[in-house]
């Protein structure tokens, strides 16, 4: 299975998809975000999960099978980056408010920090097995460990904004590109 964002404004209104595609190119399904721009997506390492945050305010969980959502949540502000782990166990996300950690079985976050605002070139990455979160947040990098909302470390970037960022699949390395 292959998945594609699809964003078209061909009347000046905007409708965004994310879409589900196998390995002939053919859609399985579409979900559609009316009037909102689809921000960041995630898949899981089989395939068997994707995550979806868009311009509507909503985190939105999928499974590969179907086009309704396993489940959405509100963060009443624009998302900017969705990440989930290898297995699709869990779900990271960062609004225009907050960053939140997701169980898979449930659209209550296991918690959630205010990180301050975030921008277009926001960066979230989560490890292989969802032990750890990495986060670029404007002129900052945060780290946690999924099993406290509290950062394990903050570091500065020299006022450069993070555009880019990655973490090893064990979660001890985090590489970050600034601009």
């Amino acid at each position: 299975y292959y998945w594609k964002v699809v964003a078209t404004d061909p009347s000046g209104s905007i409708t965004s998809s994310v879409m589900n595609f196998t390995v002939e190119v053919t859609p399985e399904w579409s979900y559609e975000t009316e009037g909102y721009y689809v921000r960041s997506v995630d898949i899981s390492q089989d395939g068997e999960y994707a995550v979806m945050g868009s311009n509507d305010d909503y985190v939105y969980l999928f499974n590969k099978d179907s086009n309704i959502p396993i489940w959405s949540y509100d963060t009443d502000s624009n998302m900017c980056s969705v990440a989930i782990s290898a297995d699709g166990e869990y779900i990271a996300a960062a609004s225009n408010n907050l960053f939140y950690l997701f169980d898979k079985d449930s659209d209550t976050p296991l918690w959630s920090y205010n990180a301050g605002g975030c921008n277009d070139k926001n960066s979230l990455a989560i490890s292989e097995d969802g032990q750890y979160i990495a986060l670029g947040y404007d002129n900052d990098i945060y780290f946690w460990n999924k099993d406290s909302s509290t950062p394990i470390w903050t570091a500065p970037t020299n006022n450069d904004r993070v555009v880019a960022l990655s973490i090893s699949a064990d979660g001890n390395h985090i590489v970050a590109g600034t601009g």
